[in-house]
This record gives C-alpha cells, sequence and structure tokens, in this order.
C-alpha cells in the first residue's frame, strides 16, 4: 500500500486507499508508521489516545520526542535495526503531555517497497497491567523523581538537575585534570514564534530544539532545559577549544534547518551560542553560568555570530545589554534615538535616487550604540511598535525638511521588523505618517526581509499588499540569502530587490558571485523589478555591477550613513534630475 512522503503536509498524509486508511485507523491495538528517521508518519485513533496527542500534534513528530528520555538512545537503536530489514520488539517507557508514564512493548515490522525500506509498522501495547505491584510502586516513585527533576514539555533535565551534574562534572574535571565546557544556548526570536502562531507552536518549537540537541551530543555529554527558550549544555573531558568549536559547530549546522510539520511552510529556526571553559581550577558554579550566559549574549548583539566564547568583554557585553533594555523606555521619551541617511546613487549619471534611513541610539552613558545592540532587544520587546512608529513618522518628517530646503530626495527607505510586517499597525503607522507630513506615498519605501514573511505569509502578504494599493513602494532586503525568495518576487508587490552585501564582497574574488549577479538582474529586469546593490565598498565592485546591469547602488564607497545635516549637505551638492512629488494637501 502506498504511504506518504516525508514532506510532512497534511496532503502527503493520505497515503491509504479508502478502506485500507480506515483499517489501519481502526484496528484493535495503537500502531503508528514511521519513516527511516524515526518521524511519525501516521498514528491510528488508539495510538492518539494511549500517547495523549492529536494527530495533528504528531504528524512529523520524532518518535523519541514522546518517550523517556532514559530509552530514547534505545529505540534509536532499535529503530535503525527497523530501517535495515530487520523485524524486533522493544521495551519503552511513553512520556505524556503531563509528565505520566506508559510502558510499552513496540513491535515493530518494517514495509519494503522495491526492496527497500518504505516505513515502518509499529504496534504499542502497553504492559503496564502486566506489572506486579512492587514494580508498579517502584515505578510511581522513579516517576516523581522524573518530574522533580526532568522538564515536563522536552523530557530533559531541569534546573535543579543540571546544578548537581554540573556539580558532578567539576568535581571529576578536579580529578582527572581534564578540560570541561558549559555552553549556553537562546532560541533566536522565539517570542515571536508565540505571538505569531501561538504556545502550541512555541512548545512544538522547544520539543524539536531539545531533539536535535540530544541526539546530536556526545554520550557522556548533558543538555538540560535552564528556562523558557534557553538550553545549557555540560560538556565534559574536552581536550581543547577546538573540540568546543566542533560539538557548538555540529549543533548549528542542525539549528540552520527549517522544522517541517508545525505549519504549512517551512518554519526557519536559529540559535545563539555562548561557552565558558572550566578546568581542575574551577570552584565557582554559579560564575561559569554567568560567563556562559554573557557570552550568548554578546552572540547574539555581534552582527553575523551565532558563536561566542567567553572572555572579560563579554561581561560588558551582558551589563550593557542589560542596560540598554532598562534605558529604553526613556531613550523613546527624551528622543535618544536619531536617523541617519545613507544615499543611493545611481552608478552612470551619478545621480541621487533615495536614502536608506538607518537607526541610532545615542546613549548618555555608551554614546553611540551599534544597531546591532539594541535592534534585537527591541524586537523581542514590547518596545517594537514604538521603534516602528518613530521610524517612519521620522523619515517622512525628514523628507519634507529636505523638500523645504530645496533639495530633491526622490525617495526615502525604512526597515521594519518581521513583528511589525505581520501586525496590523504597520499600515496605521504609514497613513499617519504620510498624513501628517504631506510626502506621496510614492516616495516612502518599505524595506523587508524574507524572515519578515516566514512567520505569518498570510497577515504579511495582506499587510505588503494593502501598503502597495496605497502607493507605498516595497523592497525586498537581503535577496538571494533565504530559502524562497523567487517565491516571494512572485507572489508579493516589490517594486526594487536589494542584492544582499555578501555575493557584492565577494564579486571581484569569487567568480560564482558574479554568475550569481546576473542571475538575479535578468530575472528581476524580466519581472519589471529594479535592483539596488547594497554593501558597495570598492569603485571595481562598482564597474563589475554596472557591467552586469546594476544601476543604483548603495556603500561605503560611495558615501557612509550621514547625520540629517551632512546629508543635506550631501544631498545639495549633488545634481539631482528627478522633479520633486509632494501630495497635495
Amino acid at each position: 500500500m502506498a504511504i506518504l512522503n516525508t514532506e510532512w503536509t497534511r496532503g502527503s498524509i493520505a497515503g491509504f486507499d479508502g478502506e485500507e486508511r480506515s483499517l489501519f485507523l481502526d484496528a484493535p491495538a495503537p500502531m503508528v508508521c514511521l519513516d527511516e528517521t524515526g518521524r511519525i508518519l501516521l498514528p491510528n485513533h488508539l495510538a492518539t489516545k494511549l500517547l495523549g496527542r492529536t494527530s495533528e500534534f504528531l504528524y512529523g513528530r520524532p518518535f523519541v520526542a514522546v518517550t523517556h528520555q532514559d530509552d530514547r538512545r534505545k529505540l534509536v537503536s532499535h529503530l535503525a535495526r527497523v530501517a535495515g530489514g530487520d523485524r524486533g520488539e522493544v521495551e519503552l517507557v511513553l512520556q505524556m503531555p503531563h509528565g505520566t508514564e506508559i510502558p510499552v512493548s513496540m513491535i515493530s515490522s518494517p514495509v519494503l517497497k522495491n526492496n527497500r525500506f518504505d516505513y515502518s509498522n509499529n504496534i504499542l501495547l502497553d504492559v503496564s497491567r502486566y506489572r506486579s505491584v512492587e514494580e508498579t510502586l517502584s515505578k510511581a516513585q522513579e516517576h516523581l523523581t522524573h518530574i522533580a527533576h526532568h522538564d515536563a514539555l522536552t523530557g530533559l533535565p531541569n534546573r535543579y538537575l543540571f546544578e548537581d551534574r554540573l556539580n558532578q562534572a567539576v568535581l571529576r574535571c578536579r580529578r582527572n585534570g581534564w578540560l570541561g565546557a558549559l555552553v549556553f544556548i537562546d532560541i533566536d526570536r522565539f517570542k515571536l514564534y508565540n505571538d505569531m502562531h501561538g504556545h502550541e507552536v512555541g512548545d512544538a518549537v522547544l520539543v524539536e530544539a531539545a531533539t536535535r540537541l540530544s541526539l546530536n551530543l556526545r554520550e557522556h555529554d548533558t543538555v538540560c532545559r535552564y528556562s523558557g527558550d534557553e538550553f545549557i549544555l555540560i560538556l565534559e573531558d574536552v581536550t581543547s577549544v577546538a573540540d568546543v568549536n566542533k560539538i557548538v559547530e555540529k549543533l548549528q549546522d542542525q539549528f540552520s534547518r527549517p522544522i517541517y510539520g508545525l505549519l504549512d511552510r517551512p518554519l526557519a529556526l536559529s540559535a545563539s551560542f555562548g561557552a565558558t571553559i572550566f578546568d581542575k581550577s574551577t570552584d565557582d558554579t554559579d560564575a561559569l553560568v554567568r560567563q556562559a550566559d554573557a557570552a550568548m549574549y554578546e552572540a547574539k548583539l555581534k552582527p553575523k555570530s551565532d558563536f561566542e566564547l567567553y572572555s572579560p568583554r563579554s561581561e560588558a557585553a551582558a551589563s550593557n545589554r542589560r542596560m540598554l533594555v532598562a534605558d529604553f523606555e526613556t531613550a523613546l521619551d527624551q528622543g535618544q534615538f536619531w536617523l541617519a541617511y545613507q544615499p543611493q546613487m545611481d552608478w552612470n549619471t551619478h545621480k541621487l535616487v533615495g536614502a536608506e534611513s538607518l537607526i541610532r541610539w545615542d546613549h548618555p552613558k555608551l554614546g553611540l550604540v551599534a544597531p546591532s545592540y539594541f535592534i534585537e532587544i527591541a524586537e523581542s520587546t514590547e518596545y517594537s511598535e514604538r521603534i516602528c512608529k518613530w521610524v517612519i513618522m521620522e523619515a517622512c518628517t525628514m523628507l519634507r525638511r529636505f523638500d523645504d530646503e530645496g533639495l530633491n530626495v526622490p525617495r526615502v527607505a525604512v526597515n521594519v521588523s518581521p513583528r511589525d510586517v505581520c501586525g496590523s499597525h504597520l499600515i496605521e503607522f504609514v497613513e499617519e505618517a504620510l498624513e501628517s507630513s504631506g510626502i506621496a506615498p510614492g516616495r516612502l519605501e518599505v524595506e523587508v526581509t524574507e524572515t519578515s514573511m516566514l512567520h505569518h505569509p498570510p497577515t504579511a502578504e495582506r499587510v505588503l499588499g494593502e501598503l502597495a494599493n496605497k502607493g507605498v513602494h516595497l523592497a525586498l532586503d537581503d535577496f538571494g540569502t533565504g530559502y524562497s525568495s523567487l517565491r516571494y518576487l512572485r507572489d508579493y508587490p516589490f517594486d526594487r530587490i536589494k542584492i544582499d552585501r555578501s555575493f557584492v564582497a565577494g564579486l571581484i574574488t569569487r567568480p560564482e558571485n558574479k554568475v550569481f549577479v546576473d542571475a538575479m538582474v535578468s530575472m528581476a529586469s524580466s519581472l519589471g523589478i529594479a535592483v539596488v546593490a547594497e554593501g558597495v565598498e570598492s569603485r571595481e565592485q562598482c564597474q563589475e555591477l554596472a557591467d552586469a546591469g546594476v544601476d543604483i547602488m548603495q556603500g561605503f564607497y560611495l558615501a557612509r550613513p550621514l547625520t540629517p545635516d551632512n546629508f543635506v549637505k550631501f544631498a545639495s551638492e549633488a545634481s539631482i534630475q528627478h522633479p520633486v512629488q509632494t501630495q497635495a494637501s
């Protein structure tokens, strides 16, 4: 009988013919079909009842995620033998959503297609009634102990068990003279998962993260759920920092892969890692946790970095982050934020054709704060909407000032976060800013990244569609770096794409970058979409881009981001060929 593939869509799960499907779903014993990797392809009715979860929740879920942690390695070995064509039986303890446990005997049979493994049928027999009263009482005691020391959602050791295991690891380190490492992991933008899709999806993301961590560590290492979306790894018997880097790189690769089966599209997943090393001289485990935590926040705040090893500067970064969180309200109220403007030039005519507005924070104690330090904080707090509103209003107001000073700045672009693209408030903010400033909608450009559409496409499509209908221009930023950029050009009303700086940076030294740029320009041209190259830092890059058909460029070679006054001076010295359009009042 035909069975589903591993796309994890509802359509692919309806693979049985009508009668066969009915017989399977109504079978008198709990049964699940698993694929080669151990993910659930289809549970029958009694299996969903036994597992205490809905079919929708179980589809695409690793079966190991509903299994007691102590049995997971045994299960993985068993399923590997079944995938190799062997029939077999294994005893497992299933972990229910609220912490209860059910011992089962899992009888597995491989189903072959063209002499190759296709899927496995697995019968789950509840064997608890065959256990003696003494065994039941013993299990109950073990269960209570497990609940006290393990996280109910992921099945991982919790914070209390972690503290004990870390103490034991440090003692072994002293006794044996080896090195150890503590790695702090935080799921990026986790609050956005809950806000956009609900806590059920958020919980599923945590379970998937726990599974990926558990299945990719060495046997003698420990992974714990520390709190919320934070996990901690205890790595023992490492010989050098290189060992830690190797382990973290392996985990980074796991976290770079999207999650399938939770939504009707892949769900992007990423995490920030921070680590600290301990040796035989270590005696303060609390300090280790603080150090790993500080290194993780340093990684989160540094551009294009998702792993940092602890150093004294990590403490400063963590301290600065706490200060920035505390000072956000004051900064908004006291006008500490301002916008810099980076010119966008036409390389052929050397005319100014627009500018990208870039937010800056002039902190009274820290001075000029890099955007990478506070943008992440804003997007994970309630300040995101206020920042969005302020940026759009300030950009439109400044564009009006440029008009009043006789400058011809055809267009100003603003960047909006994924949270704002998926919120109806964005339309309200744009309307208010345009009405207040009197700027024509066509002179405002909203820049979004692919990530903005991944979280909740229906809302993003509606919001961006309404903005386009109002005449506001739309640009897709960081083009070429995402999962499905081509689809977004087809489905969303973008006027421009911005070639990611990573393609521009290697344009001279990597011939394949030139091929990619040529393809992007050709495709955009056929769709009637303009192309902007960002991150241009040399004349050679400008010439290569021009030869590829890119006219509009932005980067340090042409002009750095400028203060409003310096931008006025820059624009006044440029020869502008386009007439200024203002909205009729």
